[in-house]
């Protein structure tokens, strides 16, 4: 073996990597490939096409086993996990969908562990090196990890009767006694007497979950259930202070009446029907008053906002004090040592497309300017020849200020945050590099199931669809006139431990939108990341379950037909294309460099030809 060449060694290695994964799955007809965009931290992104990292040129035994371990995470996920049973328990808040995914692959890797001795040093080198590029290792705080890594190791530690690896250690040590506190009589050594069976161990995730005060409720489930409960709490409290006020309505905190809201029947589509067409009921009187700079709310004003008094418009450097941003900085770098290389290089093509456009050129013959030096000769030769004088000239480049607007919700936690913002980074530098400046905002929720808006609307009786029912808060990484150099780490903020939540993507465009109107650039381009539709649970649970969609389709249509803001959005996993008219969809984060380079050379190429303009 010594005497073959280092890349047959290579090939035999994925060859019997890949037959060893399709073994343990069951599944001879997986196509297993190697990818150098891979990290070796064992994240299942695939149950028909599993992507284990590239060989080193020179193996040692770490590197080997990091990649046998991926291979074995991928085999026993593909082995042991039904889909559609997964699928139809999952739970549809983020947090809790974290958590959810996170224990069933704890379980199929506990399986494993159980079964095969080799899997569990290879995975226990998985783990490890994890942990050491999210900085887990040297953790002093629980609030620096996520409680889903958390749960991962401590469930499949109790499923496999196994102590947590060296790796995990302080991890394990700061989230168990709050982990104790919370689950009481509940623990995960519940769960290892249902390992066999998906169903009853989701079930019993789902309590775990419940008990953490995470919601649970799953894609399949409709909101109607929880609409009759609120509904019917609502009655209950309509009918009491119906016997004391004699039907008389107080204001909600905005001002507006809640009209016949104790009068109508809660479970009436007609009496719905009837108030959002005419704009009666708990319908505000103005309902432009909580948008800004005239955005018009949505359809026969159908969207509106409980209150705004809790929203906020927070820098980064508000969220976390420098060492923070600093530490958080140094765990995205460390994510993505493999990817840099490859985002920089389209950066790189990006800044040649820019320059391109911002060739000069040379007007010779003039009165003034540089001496020509090519006539240099000539004039030496015969002094009677008149001196030659050159200026440059610039081509047209017309002012331009781009936005990139990130969405910073819990679905997007792990690699597809990660990449966005060191995609982002590293664009707008390059950008900055060619004159062009850029703004990177962010937008999320302050709480999870509503904050303090939801507590005031409990407090004030429960009104009937009340509207937008979370604290939105909207992000600024980067100012646009503020120096990458002095900005960079701050978008090490959506790696911190609560920070993505909810999306409501709607608002977030009239905000960033209105922050790009006010810029003195000849050309304004919005650039939106995100990897779904908008999803806020306590907004949904007592609303239409389209109010945000709705909204969001509003906005997009606003700006796309009245706005010289040229709007443009890229869907991780998610078709935007219905929504925006000028958009791309991506299959996996992985793409997402390529792609937003690829967008912003576009937008700057129809900017040299009008005719391709829309």
């Amino acid at each position: 073996m010594n005497k073959d060449s280092p890349n047959r060694n290579i090939e035999e290695f994925k060859n019997t990597t890949a037959v060893t994964l399709r073994t343990i799955a069951g599944r001879k007809e997986l196509e297993v490939t190697f990818s150098a965009a891979e990290p070796p931290i064992g994240k299942v992104t695939s149950e028909t096409n599993p992507r284990l990292p590239v060989p080193e040129h020179n193996m040692n035994q770490k590197s080997r086993r990091l990649i046998r371990g991926c291979a074995d995470a991928h085999a026993l996920f593909i082995a042991h996990h039904n889909k559609k049973l997964h699928a139809a328990a999952r739970p549809r808040a983020s947090e809790a969908l974290a958590v959810f995914d996170a224990l069933e692959q704890a379980r199929c890797e506990a399986l494993g562990v159980t079964a095969m001795h080799g899997v569990a040093s290879n995975l226990d080198a998985v783990l490890a090196e994890r942990y050491t590029r999210q900085g887990l290792t040297d953790i002093s705080e629980r609030e620096d990890a996520h409680l889903a890594d958390a749960l991962h190791i401590l469930t499949r530690c109790a499923l496999t009767g196994k102590t947590p690896p060296k790796a995990a250690k302080k991890l394990t040590k700061l989230w168990q006694p709050w982990l104790d506190k919370k689950l009481k009589t509940l623990g995960f050594d519940d769960l290892k007497p249902l390992i066999n069976d998906q169903k009853s161990y989701a079930d019993m995730v789902r309590k775990l979950i419940e008990a953490l005060d995470m919601e649970t409720r799953s894609s399949d489930e409709t909101d109607h259930g929880e609409d009759e409960s609120e509904q019917q709490e609502t009655d209950d409290t309509t009918e009491s202070d119906d016997q004391q006020t004699d039907n008389d309505t107080a204001p909600d905190m905005d001002g507006f009446d809640d009209g016949e809201g104790g009068d109508m029947e809660t479970g009436s589509d007609d009496a719905l029907d009837d108030m959002q067409s005419e704009g009666e009921g708990d319908m505000p009187t103005n309902p432009m008053s909580n948008r800004p700079e005239g955005f018009i709310p949505g359809p026969d004003g159908s969207y509106k906002i409980y209150t705004d008094a809790f929203d906020e418009e927070v820098n980064a450097t508000d969220l976390a004090d420098p060492e923070e941003l600093t530490r958080l900085r140094s765990m995205l770098d460390k994510q993505l040592f493999n990817h840099q290389t490859i985002i920089t290089k389209l950066a790189n093509r990006l800044q040649r497309k820019l320059m391109a456009q911002q060739q000069r050129s040379w007007q010779f013959d003039t009165e003034e300017g540089i001496l020509n030096t090519a006539r240099l000769a000539s004039m030496i030769a015969n002094p009677n020849v008149p001196l030659s004088f050159k200026q440059e000239k610039s081509t047209e480049f017309r002012d331009t200020i781009v936005t990139i607007l990130i969405d910073n919700s819990g679905s997007m936690r792990g690699r597809p945050i990660a990449i966005a913002a060191m995609a982002t980074d590293i664009v707008a530098r390059t950008l900055e590099r060619c004159g062009v400046k850029s703004e990177i905002l962010g937008f999320t929720t302050r709480a999870w199931k509503g904050g303090r808006a939801r507590d005031h609307w409990m407090e004030n009786g429960r009104t009937l669809h009340p509207g937008r029912l979370n604290d939105v808060r909207h992000i600024i990484y980067k100012a646009a006139d503020a120096p990458m150099r002095r900005t960079r780490r701050n978008l090490g903020l959506m790696l911190k431990e609560g920070i993505l939540k909810e999306n409501i993507d709607g608002e977030a465009l009239v905000w960033a939108h209105n922050r790009l109107a006010k810029r003195p650039e000849a050309r304004k381009i919005l650039l939106v990341i995100s990897d779904g539709a908008p999803v806020d649970d306590s907004t949904l649970s007592v609303n239409p379950s389209n109010i945000l969609e709705l909204d969001l389709r509003n906005v997009i249509e606003w700006i796309e037909t009245a706005s010289d803001v040229e709007l443009t959005a890229i869907g991780i996993g998610h078709d935007v294309t219905r929504y925006y008219r000028k958009a791309l969809t991506i299959a996996d984060a992985d793409e997402l460099a390529n792609a937003l380079a690829s967008q912003l050379a576009d937008l700057f190429e129809e900017d040299s030809n009008p005719s391709k303009r829309k």
